[in-house]
């Protein structure tokens, strides 16, 4: 249609306009990016769950409850054997709860230990085992050393075997992508007592800068297994009140104890406290009803429910101010806690996973972990006779 006076160009250019105003109005409406959307994870979070008696319902919790702002390993114990990965069905189980998800295939140091054969050409071996089962290194399907020993902390032969084992499994055969792994270290029990010989066991080891430099390019998580006893943080109401801060300070005065101490060391522990930057994980306790090795939780359900939701707490709220664990957070998992129903074993790994989505989610804090509204209602665990170990202290001093 035509206009005299030119008014066509006039009703252009109002058009014009007004679909300007109408593109500026549109993108002070829009819904967030993605690109923005990823600014409010408050980490690129890392759950690890080790798993030596079953993973189902903790697996399909966590998928339930899953958040973008975290990646899932689930460590796959191996075969009878020892030396053979748990494979396809159970990948493509794990696999099938979506992309944030991805087997983790266990290498067992202790069935490994009497093959023939340097220790780095086990490594390759798991590698091709890992292939042949149908791991995908390409895809975050990575492997994890259950469980490197204790003589690590002072003898230089096992450091080097184990330097030698990390390197063949992060390398693999000929052609592989390299992939980076998680190695569990066996850890000490909260109660204990004479710190002494321990304590100088750790700032020997802390002060191998040789150890620490030759394992950062190769190691993702290094999962220190510190399993929380409720008997040692789950300190009941007396004569006075016990606030949140005072059992996540107990539980993480065990649970980073190692760290802590590198960074409270010399600089000779400075490639110690760069590995620990990138990789520190602590490895906590959901194993539930254990008669001995995981913090010897036999306590009711209710208890062991804010018990998890605690530790979460505490890892979140210590990695604040911290360089470390960023958002790295481990769990040991019991598919059947003795004498448990399935169902209560559902609702602690439940819990679990709610802890989690709360904590390191969408907008996730440390009080979230205690509730979705962020109060502290599922953080209060209180269990007769429980009382703190102060003992932990000693690993915030060289």
């Amino acid at each position: 249609m035509q206009y005299p006076d030119g008014g066509d160009n006039v009703i252009v250019r109002a058009l014009a306009a007004l679909a300007a105003v109408i593109s500026l109005l549109a993108a002070a409406l829009a819904l967030p990016s993605a690109e923005s959307a990823r600014t409010a994870c408050p980490y690129q979070a890392q759950v690890i769950t080790y798993n030596p008696r079953g993973w189902q319902p903790l697996l399909d919790s966590l998928a339930a409850n899953q958040t973008p702002c975290a990646q899932y390993y689930v460590v796959l114990p191996p075969l009878e054997d020892k030396v053979t990965p748990r494979g396809r069905r159970l990948v493509e189980a794990v696999r099938s709860k979506g992309p944030n998800f991805h087997p983790v295939a266990e290498f067992s140091w202790k069935g490994w230990y009497g093959k023939p054969g340097s220790w780095y050409s086990k490594g390759v071996s798991f590698r091709r085992k890992m292939a042949a089962a149908g791991y995908d290194t390409r895809r975050g399907e990575t492997w994890a050393i259950n469980e490197l020993p204790s003589t690590i902390r002072s003898r230089s032969d096992t450091r080097q075997r184990a330097r030698d084992l990390i390197r063949g499994l992060y390398t693999g055969p000929p052609r592989s992508a390299p992939s980076a792994g998680a190695v569990f270290i066996v850890g000490v029990g909260q109660e204990m007592r004479n710190f002494g010989p321990y304590k100088a066991s750790l700032r020997g080891w802390l002060r191998d800068a040789a150890f620490w430099t030759a394992i950062t390019p190769h190691v993702a998580w290094w999962g220190q297994e510190t399993y929380v006893s409720c008997s040692r943080v789950c300190v009941p109401q007396g004569r006075r009140p016990i606030r949140i801060a005072e059992r996540s300070t107990a539980t993480n005065d065990f649970t980073q104890h190692m760290a802590k101490l590198a960074y409270a060391g010399p600089p000779a522990t400075a490639a110690a406290r760069a590995f620990f930057d990138k990789a520190w994980t602590p490895v906590m306790t959901a194993f539930w009803r254990d008669p001995k090795g995981y913090g010897n939780n036999r306590i009711p359900l209710d208890t062991m429910m804010a018990f998890v939701s605690l530790e979460v707490y505490a890892a979140r709220a210590w990695a604040g101010p911290r360089p470390y664990p960023d958002g790295r957070i481990g769990f040991a998992w019991n598919q059947s806690p003795l004498g448990a129903p399935p169902a209560e074993t559902q609702q602690l790994a439940t819990r679990l996973a709610q802890a989690i989505q709360g904590a390191y989610g969408d907008g996730g804090t440390g009080a979230k972990a205690c509730s979705p509204e962020g109060t502290y209602t599922w953080c209060a665990p209180q269990l007769p006779g429980a009382a703190f170990n102060p003992g932990w202290k000693t690993f915030e001093t060289w």
